[in-house]
């Protein structure tokens, strides 16, 4: 017996986990930059624990990592899975490592991100052609998810973990009157994410707060962001 097929009887015995243990989760595959929840592909029985298998042991705040039992052979990195009667309860699939458990990252935020027009675009304002991020398509657009105000008032984001960061993160676009130092915010997104998300990059979320981006990391796993609240 080789690893490949080692790998398939584990999701095999997961999945036969899953039926005991678990509820059923609607699976999405993200196809498009606006909506990640358009394309659903199956459902499926899954179960999740916070890296204790006997499911003794509850998850902790500040942590948005569980472990998944369910048949990977139907599944993929980057699958979002939305419980069937709450749809509240919503984690993508992080990682499918060979041989190891499935990690999904549980998510508490929808958000968009929109990135700012280049300077001297059509309808900057001021003598150096840029007027910082706007909700006009001369000033900004967006590359993942919709804008309300250009969908009829219905906000369309990407489901992430939004958690606080560790320690503070200097704002370099502060104002002289604001702050140097805030408190950050650490943003996951799946590896399904069809765009490249850089420095400067602003998310604004489903409760209208806006981020803008301090650094981001893009790994086999997935997205992870550093970013800052900004204030009017």
């Amino acid at each position: 017996m080789n690893a490949a097929q080692i790998h398939a009887k584990i999701y095999a015995g997961r999945a036969k986990a899953a039926l005991r243990l678990g509820l059923v989760y609607n699976v999405y595959r993200p196809i498009q930059a606006t909506d990640p929840l358009s394309n659903q592909i199956l459902s499926i029985n899954a179960a999740f624990n916070a890296g204790d298998s006997t499911y003794k042991s509850p998850n902790l705040p500040g942590d948005p990592i569980w472990y998944g039992d369910f048949d990977g052979r139907l599944t993929r990195p980057g699958d979002y899975l939305i419980h069937s009667e709450n749809p509240t309860d919503i984690k993508y699939i992080a990682a499918q490592q060979q041989l190891l458990p499935i990690i999904c990252i549980d998510c508490n935020r929808f958000i968009r991100i929109a990135r700012a027009a280049p300077l001297g675009a059509v309808g900057a304002v001021g003598a150096l052609g840029y007027s910082g991020i706007a909700d006009t398509s001369t000033e900004s657009s967006d590359v993942l998810g919709v804008n309300p105000l250009n969908n009829n008032g219905t906000f369309i984001g990407w489901p992430c973990s939004m958690i606080f960061g560790k320690g503070r993160l200097r704002n370099a676009e502060a104002l002289p009157s604001g702050t140097s130092e805030q408190m950050g915010s650490m943003v996951y997104l799946p590896i399904s994410v069809p765009i490249v998300v850089g420095s400067g990059d602003r998310l604004i979320d489903d409760l209208g707060r806006m981020f803008v981006v301090n650094g981001a990391e893009q790994s086999d796993i997935g997205w992870r962001i550093n970013a800052i609240e900004m204030h009017p």
